[in-house]
């Protein structure tokens, strides 16, 4: 029996390679994108005015290969500190008369209190040291709000701290070079705050806020982090207020960035030194800046040079050269004393967050929480007005009352087909755990993730539809019904001709 196809099978089948094909290349740009693969690091003999990716990895290459641990307590952290020191003094030699640079190594030493995972600790420290690197103008004053960029150069237990966060400090010590060495005299103080205890439930960045000099001048904040070993150099955090996300969208050469981030980043079983700066010690505006891919190298043995991504520093480095010149410009940039008095300010802080996102780091789409009230809202009124003026409805109360029951049941079934797409997985991950010593095995194995996930989300979605076709809307019964009839009434008509006397024998 040969297999026939109609003319609406071949349409089907032409639409699903279509979406196939489109999905395939869509996929390779996204991979493409955020493997860094559009971005070409330079090399250690580029031109000095410009970031070098490959100058910073032979920073990340001291720090986490001839340095033998970077943990309070050993002595690869006082090396690395050493080593940070004397780099630093080395571009103050380069500096030009117009500069003034000014390089401190300091101790802290404290107590404070936190919540952590709705726990309250209590947390003691001595003898931490922070390296403080202020880079000005000739005639600037030691009350000028400046701009703070924080990374520390400890690392976890057991970790060569490649990533996490020997990248980071290394960033900071490209751009420091980069500063002098191009002749970019800044209008507002830099500081570049190099740390040695966050890991340790951020005491490096509290010990600052509490005890240096320059903590009531700082304007704005930038925080360097690493939760993998590159990647879209994300931010996971801003504020408060709309102000350093906006400066982020009008400013990054590759803008990598999502307002959504902030409201996944809270349920993470971590934090950073923005927490410090931007919550409980400082309510600074700033911006968390995070490497995410490669998360299943973060805080163990692998997190080597070898794993870092090409091009992701260099991307890093581009962007926070051009953020910190749009800080250091900005009008908005105020001491302590003035932000706690101006009063503008206290208002943009309690407007919130904006909504922000980027195009595959092409550009980004930034708007005022306001805006998306409005914009946001449109979608729901035109979700909840398309029943009613999606068909010609009959005049009556009867009409009317039939077209809500069956757009409440279309609700149901979606909203329950979303909800079962989201709990199977979470179910089918629990049982596996029971037959599995590998719990995260497939974080490293998207392909795992693939299988483990999409499957069983696709199963919750179609439960709702094959419920949906036991029990059709009553639009779709009255249809039903109204075929019915009329395969009823064509059979009757062919019986009555059939019996006909003028029908002719064959």
């Amino acid at each position: 029996m040969a297999l026939r196809f109609s003319s609406g099978d071949v349409s089907g089948f032409k639409l699903l390679l279509i979406l196939a094909v489109t999905y395939g290349l869509i996929a390779m740009l996204v991979d493409s994108i955020i493997h860094m693969r559009f971005i070409k690091p330079l090399e250690i003999d580029a031109p000095l005015d410009r970031f070098s990716e490959a100058r910073a990895v032979e920073h990340v290459r001291v720090l986490a290969q001839e340095i033998d641990g970077r943990q309070e307590g050993r002595p690869g952290l006082r090396e690395a500190a050493q080593y940070i020191t004397a780099q630093l003094e080395m571009i103050k030699e380069r500096a030009g008369s117009n500069f003034r640079i000014e390089i401190e190594e300091t101790v802290v030493n404290g107590t404070f209190n936190m919540m952590f995972l709705g726990h309250s600790i209590s947390l003691g420290y001595r003898n931490h040291s922070n390296i403080v690197m202020r880079i000005s103008s000739e005639d600037s004053q030691d009350s000028d709000p400046s701009v703070l960029v924080n990374g520390h150069f400890d690392s976890p237990l057991g970790s060569p701290g490649a990533g996490d966060c020997g990248s980071c400090v290394a960033s900071m010590l490209e751009i420091a070079r980069l500063i002098v060495d191009s002749g970019w005299i800044p209008p507002r103080p830099v500081l570049f705050l190099f740390n040695g205890a966050e890991e340790l439930f951020m005491l490096g960045s509290h010990g600052f806020m509490k005890t240096h000099k320059w903590r009531d001048t700082i304007g704005a904040f930038i925080n360097v982090e690493a939760s993998g070993t590159g990647g879209p150099d994300l931010v996971c955090q801003s504020g408060p207020g709309s102000w350093p996300s906006q400066v982020y969208a009008q400013s990054a050469i590759y803008p990598m960035a999502h307002s959504a981030a902030q409201d996944v980043f809270p349920i993470i079983p971590g934090d950073t030194d923005f927490r410090i700066f931007s919550q409980d010690y400082g309510d600074i505006p700033g911006l968390d800046i995070i490497f995410l891919l490669g998360g299943y190298f973060y805080h163990t043995s692998f997190d080597t040079m070898e794993r870092l991504l090409p091009g992701s520093m260099q991307a890093r480095g581009e962007n926070l050269f051009s953020i910190i010149k749009a800080f250091t410009k900005s009008s908005k940039l105020q001491i302590t004393h003035e932000r706690e008095s101006n009063i503008s300010t206290a208002n943009e802080y309690e407007e919130g967050h904006a909504v922000f996102f980027d195009y595959l780091t092409l550009f980004m789409i930034y708007y005022t929480r306001k805006v998306a009230m409005l914009l946001h809202s449109i979608p729901i009124a035109i979700f909840l007005a398309a029943p009613v003026f999606s068909k010609k409805q009959t005049p009556g109360l009867l009409s009317w009352f039939s077209t809500f029951c069956d757009f409440a049941k279309g609700l149901i079934f979606h909203a329950t087909g979303i909800f079962l797409a989201i709990v199977f997985p979470i179910i089918f991950s629990i049982l596996r755990l029971l037959f599995t010593s590998h719990a995260m095995h497939w974080f490293a194995h998207p392909y795992l993730a693939y299988l483990m996930f999409i499957p069983c989300s696709l199963v919750g979605m179609l439960i709702p539809r094959i419920i949906w076709s036991s029990f059709p809307l009553s639009q779709d019964a009255a249809g039903l019904k109204s075929l019915k009839e009329v395969q009823l009434r064509t059979r009757r008509e062919h019986v009555i001709f059939f019996f006909s006397p003028k029908y002719t024998w064959p």
